[in-house]
């Protein structure tokens, strides 16, 4: 929301990431009641079991394409940080360019694998087996789309800021409003 109002864009771009955190907060939820109800009620749910599985399946594959959209997937930059301004770039993209390959690939052998699922259900709750696993695929190409995002964005970024992500929590940020807030109650008290 900007200025109060709904603002679409942002919604798309977050959607991966607003549904990871859903399946988490329903994963946890569960878990703790399952929790309770087994050491202090004496009584299982086993299909809560079954439930809490597939929303953590969901919630890893929805939190990769999240992860790729702020630059928080796993890559090792060793030997990026080495390399001149342009080769470096240029391998961002290449890396782009395979993982994107990669995940077209696993999504095709996905649905074939959805296709022969046929009319299975799940033991316990009876949905679709091809339900359960249809976020796999749907969530690697939202990861594709995600990556063309980023090579455009890799394209047009200069070398100061190639390929970095704004870190999750600015510490230095953080210690500085501490020592202003420090300082500021030093003065107030009018100790040193």
């Amino acid at each position: 929301m900007k200025n109060g109002k709904f603002d679409l864009k942002t919604f798309l771009n977050n959607i991966e990431l607003y549904l990871a955190t859903l399946c988490f907060i329903v994963l946890t939820v569960m878990l703790t009641l399952q929790v309770f109800s087994r050491f202090i009620l004496h009584h299982s749910w086993t299909w809560m079991e079954e439930f809490a599985t597939i929303m953590f399946v969901w919630m890893i594959y929805l939190a990769i394409s999240a992860a790729v959209t702020y630059r928080k997937h796993l890559r090792i930059d060793f030997l990026l940080d080495m390399m001149p301004f342009k080769v470096k770039k240029v391998m961002l993209i290449i890396s782009n360019v395979i993982f994107a390959l990669f995940n077209v690939y696993i999504s095709v052998i996905m649905f074939n694998v959805i296709k022969l699922l046929g009319a299975s259900k799940t033991t316990m709750l009876k949905i679709p087996q091809q339900l359960v696993y249809i976020v796999i695929p749907i969530s690697l190409l939202l990861t594709v789309i995600r990556l063309i995002q980023d090579t455009i964005k890799l394209a047009k970024e200069s070398e100061e800021n190639l390929g970095t992500s704004k870190p999750s929590m600015d510490l230095d940020a953080c210690e500085r409003e501490w020592n202003a807030k420090k300082a500021a109650m030093n003065e107030k008290g009018g100790t040193k």
